[in-house]
């Protein structure tokens, strides 16, 4: 046992070794020493060559465990990572985000001084668009690419904002003793359900808990050009509504209180749209305004269709 290791850095990918290279190298140039982080990198039933490049890479970065989770799932997947972590802090690192240099160092800095102890920190994760941003993409949807910038100033996170799942760390005790993420939750494959961070985020508030956002401790996020289209984003949105009715009825939300909020949301939206169809050729607002019909329309189908 490493009586010098601080943090354990999750990363939990699935077929995108390409991308998972990039991860692997900004570990390897963290200004923290290397004695105090390990490197997790749970492979979630990959069929690529996900496995040899973590081979290849332990004579750069030799603190990195690779693992094999069999069962798909996200969720899963963060959970086996908390299961065989050894630090007293979890990071976890999108497979497709690449982390700044003084990311962990600036982490580890954080939970030692900031006071009460956060039980989370997060910080800003900045796009890598693989082809140029459009100019219809509002500032409301960039969300939906797990994007976040609160400015260069720390702070607390205010509810209802919480760090994203592409850069967040917590303390493993606490993430622990609430039982992880909620495996009913999260990314399988292909599927874009979502929410396991934001369900038990709202566990820990519940329970007293803060969230601490530093600036400096920035990532990088890979914005494929096959997630840059209008179709994908109503599918992203589609399934966010869906992820967020699931969470309010884990937390004890009513299901005819849904269902009656659901519908009058969905018929509100429904009739902006006609109006806004009508009237404004703008294409951002028009896309917004969709983008928030298929996430009312994926809220509504989840209480109605999927809650009995």
């Amino acid at each position: 046992m490493n009586p010098k290791l601080l943090i354990s850095v999750a990363v939990c990918t699935y077929n995108r070794a390409e991308r998972l290279v990039y991860a692997l190298e900004g570990l390897r140039f963290q200004s923290l020493p290397i004695e105090q982080f390990e490197v997790l990198v749970v492979d979630n039933a990959s069929t690529d060559n996900t496995k040899q490049i973590c081979e290849s890479t332990t004579e750069h970065l030799p603190n990195i465990r690779y693992m094999y989770e069999p069962v798909q799932g996200l969720s899963k997947a963060r959970n086996t990572a908390l299961e065989e972590a050894r630090g007293k802090y979890i990071a976890y690192l999108d497979d497709d985000a690449i982390p700044c240099k003084t990311w962990l160092e600036t982490i580890i800095q954080t939970f030692q001084t900031v006071k009460p102890t956060p039980v989370c920190v997060g910080g800003p994760i900045y796009p890598i668009w693989e082809i140029p941003k459009p100019d219809w993409i509002h500032k409301y949807i960039e969300d939906l690419f797990s994007l976040l910038d609160y400015g260069n100033q720390p702070r607390w996170f205010t509810y209802p904002k919480f760090p994203y799942g592409a850069n967040m760390t917590y303390r493993r005790d606490a993430l622990c003793k609430v039982g992880g993420f909620c495996q009913h939750l999260g990314r399988k494959g292909k599927n874009l359900l979502s929410e396991e961070e934001r369900l038990v985020n709202k566990i820990l508030e519940q329970q007293g808990e803060q969230f601490y956002y530093n600036p400096q401790s920035s990532v990088q996020h890979w914005v494929p050009k096959e997630r840059i289209n209008p179709a994908w984003l109503m599918r992203r949105s589609y399934w966010q509504g869906r992820s967020e009715a699931l969470v309010d009825q884990v937390l004890g939300k009513h299901l005819m209180q849904q269902r009656w909020n659901s519908t009058g949301k969905l018929l509100n939206l429904i009739n902006l749209k006609r109006l806004i169809a009508q009237a404004s050729p703008d294409s951002k607002v028009r896309i917004k305004t969709r983008v928030w019909l298929a996430w009312s329309w994926g809220y509504f189908s989840q209480v109605w269709f999927e809650g009995i």
